[in-house]
């Protein structure tokens, strides 16, 4: 099920399958998609369906031997371990409980990839830090913990650590999960203007409706509908809605019956 195939092609799954130890099925199910260098698409589906899985196979986190990821290009599970390091550096993912590390300030949070991934000089590392910062809107919270900022900005600095290191490629886990109305609309517009600004390809696994189809209504993104492991519909926010498949009628509209049980709503 290909978005996009020309040669702007960043991202690239093929019939890929992953299953858990002991689990009677399989998490991701043969799924096949491709993303562009000026795509954002959207993951969308119930509590279970695979969405951060996903995500974890796609940054190294976890691996299958079933089904093929191309990142560029190059076959991922065919490269030699430090290849493949080398190739995933140019992807980065956001977590949903933001993934900082609580005894580094805002800044060093920054420095401390820069410092362990790149060439960079100190005086070039800081630059760049304090650039990214600026971008997501934290300049003069630098000398900060994560525990003394609200979780809206931890978000923010999540984002700038993903940011940071300049990605081909870029993965957000729910990254409007716990958050306000108005503090989610924050964190869109970050990400809208960080994609915009380095036409990198942006994937978003979301639980967040609004968000997934507001952003596909502005930027014809593309919304792909996770269900146990399988995409079984991708579409705009339009055909999405009017799905007439009774698993993506049931979600979109919140309704209690139908095939999704209670806990896969929740």
């Amino acid at each position: 099920m290909g978005l996009s195939q020309n040669e702007n092609e960043v991202l690239r799954v093929e019939e890929l399958s992953f299953i858990f130890p002991d689990a009677s099925g399989p998490a991701i199910d043969r799924l096949s998609f491709s993303l562009n260098s000026s795509d954002i698409f959207f993951l969308i589906g119930p509590s279970g369906a695979g969405k951060t899985t996903l995500l974890k196979l796609l940054v190294g986190i976890y691996s299958s031997k079933d089904g093929e990821i191309y990142f560029q290009g190059a076959p991922l599970g065919k490269l030699s371990q430090s290849h493949k390091k080398l190739v995933l550096k140019r992807v980065a993912m956001t977590f949903q409980r933001s993934g900082l590390f609580d005894s580094l300030t805002v800044l060093e949070n920054l420095l401390f990839p820069l410092r362990e991934l790149t060439l960079l000089t100190a005086k070039e590392r800081l630059q760049l830090a304090e650039q990214i910062l600026g971008q997501v809107n934290l300049t003069g919270a630098e000398s900060k913990y994560p525990f003394e900022i609200s979780g809206g900005m931890q978000k923010r600095l999540g984002i700038a650590r993903a940011l940071v290191l300049q990605p081909e490629l870029i993965l957000y886990d729910d990254p409007t999960a716990g958050l306000d109305p108005i503090t989610s609309h924050h964190i869109v517009d970050v990400i809208l203007t960080a994609k915009n600004k380095k036409k990198t390809a942006t994937l978003i696994a979301t639980s967040d409706l609004d968000l997934a189809f507001s952003v596909s209504k502005k930027t014809a993104a593309k919304i792909g509908f996770l269900y146990q492991g399988k995409l079984i519909q991708v579409g705009t926010e339009k055909e999405i809605c009017d799905s007439r498949n009774p698993i993506i009628h049931q979600f979109t509209r919140g309704l209690l019956q139908g095939p999704l049980t209670a806990s896969e709503l929740s």
